[in-house]
């Protein structure tokens, strides 16, 4: 069973994903980023307490008994497919998934890119968040998780541990 992490820890992993998201957005499904053009399934819209990620992207987290199901998210790459974000939900609220990997502009220099897909671990793995009620359940990047991409960056799988020490696994689709 997952406990409830300080709200530090979950404020520090959310703005990772929160700085992707504040990177631009508008309803034609392209947002621009300071180092260029990204893609995107949808775009995020404004809310009172942030970004909320709507769209065509799901994913399904395994983590012990319990499966999540998450719907209606976005998907971003950056220049040239380094890096992909996956969004569901709202960061902040109590039903989000989240997925960072490839050499994002808060990775380590020399990180992997994302293009072409593959395998990821280590600090190509920026972090994996899956929020349901009350269980938050994190995989932080170096050595915390694996997540295998398709060549087209639409859709993966992922495995690993959560800071908590629980077996987590799923798959994600950017449709």
């Amino acid at each position: 069973m997952s406990r409830k992490l300080p709200i530090l820890t979950i404020t520090a992993v959310s703005l990772l994903f929160v700085v992707f998201a504040a990177c631009g957005g508008d309803d034609s499904g392209e947002t621009t980023t300071p180092s260029g053009t990204t893609t995107s399934t949808q775009a995020a819209t404004s809310t009172p307490t942030g970004p909320s990620f709507s769209g065509s992207a799901t994913a399904t987290v395994l983590v012990g008994d319990q499966t999540l199901a998450f719907k209606d998210g976005r998907c971003d790459t950056g220049d040239d497919d380094a890096w992909l974000v996956v969004n569901i939900g709202q960061p902040s609220g109590d039903n989000y998934f989240g997925l960072v990997v490839g050499a994002h502009p808060a990775a380590p220099e020399g990180t992997r890119s994302a293009k072409g897909g593959g395998e990821f671990t280590g600090d190509a793995v920026g972090a994996i968040v899956a929020v349901q009620g009350d269980n938050t359940f994190t995989v932080s990047g170096v050595g915390g998780g694996k997540v295998t991409i398709d060549a087209d960056l639409k859709a993966g799988d992922f495995e690993g541990t959560t800071i908590d020490g629980e077996a987590i696994s799923g798959s994600f689709q950017c449709s």
